[in-house]
């Protein structure tokens, strides 16, 4: 089995549990409010990442999470977790997940217009059909618009934020140690939301859920860095569009729902978009190699 075949499996095994992530989490969400739905998913999830940070030998000083970077990261991701449990009560699994895949198209914009990285005309064409894809799902203004669906456009701002912020963060500092961070900064904020909501004790079938949440995503988020770590990423990356596809066949079976044609139309055009900037990163990387004097 080649590395490209590997990472692609990897790939593949990695959109399947963010899927069943939030198909699960869209489930508990008909008995739990949002903010007991990530305290308890996020005690169980960070439980699972530190055993794996132990195991891994990952922990590292408590005064890391001061950094100014890491502090932004952590934010950013409490928020994203918070608008993204919300976008999934409110909203139909495929929408949720078409919205949120537009974060890379937003990262690359966000990083020419902040942090000044050159993005040339054919990168910002991609990340203005990713956007145009987003409001044809949406369509604000419209018959069809519903109010909810600012929520995942703001999931994604923070998403994007999150990821952003990443590239800040010191490389000695292991991936493991942030994930356990962030989830149990997650968990903490997720208290936030107490006074504001009726909690209630988890039935023993949304208790169900949530483990099996917690588990997907503990494997989809280590799934995920094995696949960008075999094989070439621009071979590979393309696949984690296959969560788009997941959640339209969970959203079929789960719950009935099918899009109409503007919303297939609109994640048509986020899928092509990604992938073509993904294609469009490669082509870049073989040229700076070339002009660098080593192999393509």
């Amino acid at each position: 089995m080649t590395d490209n075949l590997k990472g692609i499996l990897a790939v593949l095994a990695s959109a399947t549990g963010f899927g069943v992530n939030d198909a699960l989490v869209k489930l508990a969400t008909q008995d739990l409010p949002t903010g007991e739905i990530i305290v308890v998913r996020g005690i169980m999830a960070t439980l699972i990442l530190a055993a794996a940070a132990t195991h891994g030998n990952a922990w590292r000083s408590p005064l890391l999470l001061l950094q100014p970077a890491m502090l932004v990261r952590l934010v950013a991701s409490a928020f994203a977790t918070l608008f993204i449990v919300m976008a999934l009560r409110f909203l139909p699994l495929p929408t949720t997940a078409a919205i949120l895949q537009v974060t890379p198209l937003v990262v690359t914009a966000g990083a020419a217009v902040l942090l000044g990285s050159h993005v040339g005309w054919r990168r910002w064409s991609a990340s203005i059909v990713g956007f145009a894809g987003v409001l044809l799902i949406v369509r604000p203004g419209g018959v069809d618009f519903v109010p909810e669906a600012w929520i995942a456009i703001v999931a994604l701002l923070f998403t994007a934020t999150r990821d952003l912020t990443t590239r800040f963060i010191d490389a000695s500092i292991p991936s493991l140690y942030i994930a356990v961070a962030s989830s149990a900064i997650i968990t903490l904020a997720g208290f936030a939301l107490l006074p504001f909501e009726v909690w209630v004790r988890p039935s023993p079938r949304v208790f169900l859920l949530l483990s099996g949440a917690a588990a997907a995503l503990y494997f989809a988020y280590y799934l995920g860095i094995v696949a960008m770590r075999t094989g070439e990423i621009a071979v590979v990356a393309p696949f984690r569009y296959a969560l788009i596809l997941l959640s339209l066949t969970l959203g079929y079976l789960i719950w009935g729902y099918i899009p109409d044609k503007m919303s297939f139309a609109g994640i048509g055009l986020i899928c092509a978009a990604g992938i073509y900037l993904l294609h469009r990163e490669r082509q870049m990387s073989r040229a700076t190699r070339t002009l660098e004097g080593k192999p393509a």
